[in-house]
């Protein structure tokens, strides 16, 4: 059936379907900028909606004229910048306004995770305003896994595409938009086909190969240059470019969604293509940071020595922010990823919790791996960061008591603490939804920093506070840089916490000692100062300052 689609798309003459809007909503709170305990979201480059352009423009010989609309950008400069009373209306209005200037005949809604389930409808229903004859479409993580319920509580949208995107946007897009593609077609699903029971399959293009190279030219680069884990350059002139080498992942992690998306099985690009588009984003668009995002890079040992051999010749710096599996580590792997130019890497470490890691999460990691996998990156001079993840349904106290002796063990350069977040499309979704864990309402949101899951062992209120504690233990307490002595890699790190959140006392405290014992007296002064005015007016940093022993617990 898939063949016969493709065929149609590339046989049909574009009578319809002129242009194309992509739409990416908001993925993050606003009340993430006025939580003290937030952590602001990366602004990353839509990578899947730039496979999605190349491979349409393919197909149909670039005869489609395609915008991107991201409203995380918008959205940025609305909190930062500017002082607007109804943020959803402003959001809308720019939406309504591009509607009315591109006159799109499909709008597809790229969306990622749950939070931006708040904006699908409101966003569907300006679009239907606006433009009634418009296919709205959506596709992405949350649509994609969360079908039923987008559906359901979305009746302005025509339909969702279930996983990837690149063959049923281009047959949709060969039909001429064609409401009766959108009923048969295998990976598109409509509230019709949802009453008649119909259950979406994925189309995968198997030889990602096929997809050309993405046109940056939609996007402003510029945008996106903050997602990069290695603090030591964060005031550093950079062009910051992420890369997706493969799709799919072998695993069955709890909390993650890929399976639902890509696949078990693992596709990839050939060496000697990401070498091309490494070379095209240096050469090209001044990229000086590779920012490698596969899920498991790793899943062929061999591909990807090659391709880190092949990278060493560049002269470009590169992180895995994304995390990399701790136990694909080796000596040969670590020298092999310095002599590439990586500078960080962020492991997946999840919990220092042996049973957390088998039975809860099924995750292919014993804790005694770690500090052996850490020793060899830093013997290459390679930063570890560390992923943990707390709260989920079964973790005991035991559990993160664990989990916190094997950071302050081990040592991080910085440790991202989330809590369990039961996403669309997750086992841990699943699970939660099985057994009461969650209400209904709560996939509405989706905060690192914020648990929403209550179940045995598990408070939702507590965990979020003991999340937030063990970062200012592991990150600022007792932070790896300024107790081993690098006394200039913690003044960076503290740097972009202040720098980042201007009233974060903790950051301005440690950035203070960091300075002091770096024989800037002057500057660790003025920090000091900061701490000492926010610490003495603000109850929630005086109470912390109280828990760790800062300040006299009689201040």
């Amino acid at each position: 059936m898939q063949d016969s689609f493709i065929l149609l798309s590339q046989r049909s003459a574009i009578m319809n379907v002129e242009r194309i809007l992509f739409l990416i909503p908001p993925y993050f709170s606003p009340k993430d900028y006025s939580s003290k305990s937030s952590v602001l979201p990366p602004f990353t480059v839509p990578y899947g909606v730039l496979s999605l352009i190349a491979y349409l423009n393919k197909i149909h010989s670039g005869l489609v004229s395609v915008e991107i609309l991201d409203l995380n950008i918008a959205l940025k400069r609305v909190v930062e910048v500017t002082s607007v009373l109804d943020i959803g209306a402003h959001l809308e209005h720019l939406l309504s306004e591009r509607i009315k200037e591109f006159n799109p005949e499909i709008v597809s809604i790229s969306a990622l995770f749950n939070t931006s389930f708040r904006y699908i409808e409101r966003f569907a229903y300006v679009i239907k305003r606006e433009s009634s004859s418009s296919l709205v479409v959506a596709g992405g993580g949350l649509p994609s896994s969360g079908y039923r319920e987008v559906l359901e509580h979305c009746p302005s949208l025509d339909a969702i595409c279930k996983g990837e995107g690149e063959i049923p946007l281009s047959d949709l897009v060969g039909s001429g938009g064609s409401r009766q593609l959108l009923e048969s077609h295998p990976s598109w699903l409509t509230y019709n086909g949802l009453t008649q029971g119909k259950v979406p399959s994925l189309t995968f293009v198997e030889n990602l190969d096929e997809i050309p190279t993405f046109d940056y030219s939609l996007i402003c680069l510029d945008d996106y240059n903050s997602r990069s884990i290695d603090k030591r350059f964060a005031n550093h002139q950079k062009r910051e470019m992420s890369i997706h080498t493969s799709r799919g992942c072998p695993f069955s992690c709890v909390f993650c969604s890929n399976p639902s998306l890509h696949g078990k099985k693992v596709r990839a690009y050939s060496v000697d293509r990401v070498i091309s588009e490494v070379k095209a984003m240096k050469y090209q668009h001044a990229m000086t940071v590779l920012l490698i995002e596969d899920d498991h890079f790793f899943f062929d040992k061999r591909r990807a020595k090659k391709i880190l051999n092949e990278l060493s010749r560049l002269d470009i710096r590169i992180e895995f922010p994304n995390g990399i599996a701790v136990y694909s580590i080796d000596e040969e792997i670590a020298a092999l990823l310095s002599a590439a130019g990586t500078t960080t890497v962020a492991l997946a470490v999840e919990s220092g919790s042996d049973y957390v890691l088998k039975e809860l999460i099924g995750k292919p990691l014993k804790t005694s791996m770690v500090k052996n996998k850490v020793y060899l990156l830093r013997k290459h001079d390679i930063q570890c960061h560390a992923f943990i993840v707390i709260g989920l349904p079964g973790e005991m106290p035991e559990h993160r008591e664990e989990t916190l002796d094997l950071l302050l063990n081990i040592g991080f350069d910085w440790t991202h603490i989330g809590c369990a977040d039961p996403i669309f499309g997750s086992r841990l979704y699943d699970i939660c939804l099985e057994n009461g864990y969650i209400e209904k309402k709560s996939f509405m949101e989706h905060m690192e920093t914020k648990c929403l899951i209550t179940a045995p062992g598990v408070n939702p209120e507590e965990i979020s506070k003991i999340a937030y504690d063990m970062n200012l233990n592991v990150n600022f307490v007792n932070n790896f840089n300024l107790k081993s002595g690098n006394y200039s890699t913690a003044i960076k790190y503290f740097e972009n916490v202040t720098n980042k959140y201007p009233g974060h006392a903790f950051g301005h405290y440690y950035l203070s000692k960091s300075l002091e014992r770096f024989g800037d007296v002057e500057r660790s002064s003025k920090h000091l100062a900061i701490f000492n005015t926010i610490i003495s007016s603000d109850m929630f940093w005086q109470e912390h300052a109280k828990k760790f022993n800062i300040i006299s617990n009689d201040v």
